[in-house]
Formats: structure tokens, C-alpha cells, sequence
């Protein structure tokens, strides 16, 4: 299938001058992602998992890591 056309690396991102937590951020940044695709697939795991080219399974074990938090 056709690539996404997806923002550039960094072209909405800017590091603030007192640094971040990078690994909070991209959990943070993946549990969205993960939350748009659930809700465009109507919460279908599978679905959803295809949209994020991961195996459901992979995907399930994210939500019970979020859930487990």
C-alpha cells in the first residue's frame, strides 16, 4: 500500500531549553497514536494494529502496559 505522508522529523517538535524526558515523551507520543488509531477502527485491536503496522498482538501487550499505569 501507499506510505502515509507523515510531518518531517522534528518539524512540529522542539526541544525545550531545559531539556525533556525523551522516553516519557515517546510513550506519551505512542499512547496517542495508539488511542487515534483504536478510535478511527472503533476499538477493533486488529484493525487498529494494521494502521500501526504492529502485530495485534504487540498491540495488546501496549494497552495492558497503559492499563497496568
Amino acid at each position: 500500500g501507499e506510505k502515509p505522508v507523515l510531518p518531517a522529523p522534528g518539524a512540529a517538535v522542539h526541544l525545550p531549553e531545559q531539556g525533556i524526558d525523551l522516553k516519557e515523551y515517546l510513550t506519551d507520543l505512542e499512547n496517542e497514536l495508539i488511542r487515534q488509531a483504536l478510535e478511527e477502527c472503533n476499538g477493533v485491536v486488529a484493525h487498529a494494529a494494521k494502521l500501526l503496522n504492529m502485530r495485534r498482538t504487540t498491540l495488546v501487550e501496549k494497552l495492558r502496559k497503559v492499563d497496568a499505569v
